[in-house]
């Protein structure tokens, strides 16, 4: 198993991923995933071919989380030799321009559908429509709120969400102002971390949100979101983050002008994980791995081989705590790397090299 992953992975689960490994075909999911509450276990009628089309619709890579994910969908693809081939799209942020690329893929005859939603509403018809043809459509990473799917592979997103905004008001006494660095609006990834930080922060009255922004979960978007916030309201006291490269970019501005390093929330990605001790910040870092696009692929070869598998998969890894950064910072890869890769070191170094 890639040392990458060892990070989110109990010792018990890493014990049953060897079992499996040894006793199965070698397509098992990563034992992290976990069927959601009251998620049934279903084997559909394999399919009839010996290879297979798959088709994987991505809403953008507008930051290198998704990079990431769509490198680690890819090179899993090439690990099967069912898999003849493996058709990406990219629909640069525009949900219409995804709809179009599902109905392209539906159109190709692709054998299974991958999905990485842009939006929780817009996806739906095109998707139901992509169920009654009779192929699996898996849903990943992001969520859609189409009803007919055959298997879906989520983080808690709303836990991710509480679990900044907890460390925050406990850190700050249940007492402040702090603003909202958000990720890309109308993302359900967005909307459910959303919704974990108004859950925490109703028990906190004292805790004001004075301002939020949206930064893509880009590094670039997420520096000039939060020039534009810090130049309105330079006596904050603590700042929410939905993304590591955003949390980065937050810490640069304020260490470049002269600000008070406040209390912030980051993520599993190199280049926060590496500005946290070179700060010293006062931080936590929730997860949220790249390798759900390789899930995917395996959740989607092993429906089309007729192997049982859920309908849902929830992944709720811990936060990295600050006595922790050494097992996940890479020192060898550059900032872009996210934490908890199914890829190979030596293709993360080629990747990633500095």
């Amino acid at each position: 198993m890639n040392r990458h992953i060892l990070g989110i992975l109990s010792a018990a689960s890493l014990m049953a991923s060897t079992a499996i490994a040894g006793a199965q075909s070698g397509i098992e999911l990563s034992p992290a995933l976990q069927a959601a509450e009251g998620a049934q276990t279903q084997t559909l009628q394999p399919s009839k071919k010996e290879s297979f089309v798959i088709g994987l619709s991505n809403i953008s890579v507008v930051n290198t989380w998704r990079v990431q994910m769509i490198e680690e969908a890819k090179y899993e693809a090439k690990q099967h030799s069912e898999i003849k081939e493996m058709v990406v799209t990219d629909a640069g942020g525009d949900t219409n321009k995804q709809v179009a690329d599902i109905e392209d893929l539906l159109a190709r005859g692709v054998d299974a559908l991958l999905v990485a939603p842009g939006s929780e509403v817009a996806l739906n018809g095109v998707l139901d429509k992509a169920y009654a043809s009779g192929i699996p459509v898996v849903i990943f990473s992001s969520d859609a709120g189409s009803k007919d799917y055959t298997v879906k592979i989520l983080g808690d997103d709303v836990d991710f969400g509480r679990a900044g905004a907890e460390f925050l008001a406990k850190t700050l006494g249940g007492k402040g102002n702090i603003i909202g660095i958000r990720g890309i609006s109308g993302n359900s990834i967005d909307n459910d971390r959303w919704k974990g930080v108004e859950e925490v922060l109703k028990n906190y009255p004292d805790i004001k949100i004075i301002d939020t922004a949206f930064g893509d979960w880009a590094y670039d978007k997420g520096k000039r979101v939060c020039e534009s916030l810090l130049t309105a309201h330079p006596d904050l006291n603590g700042i929410w983050s939905s993304g590591g490269a955003m949390t980065q970019a937050c810490a640069e501005v304020l260490n470049e002008n002269g600000l008070p390093l406040v209390p912030m929330t980051g993520e599993g990605n190199n280049g926060f994980l590496r500005i946290w001790q070179e700060m010293d910040l006062t931080s936590v870092a929730p997860q949220y791995p790249t390798w759900f696009g390789q899930q995917a692929v395996i959740a989607a070869l092993r429906v089309l081989k007729g192997e049982p598998v859920a309908k849902d998969y929830l992944l709720r890894p811990a936060p990295i705590t600050k006595d922790e950064i050494s097992k996940y910072y890479n020192a060898d890869l550059s900032d872009a790397y996210w934490v908890g890769s199914s890829l190979p070191e030596e293709t993360l170094k080629t990747i990633y090299a500095k």
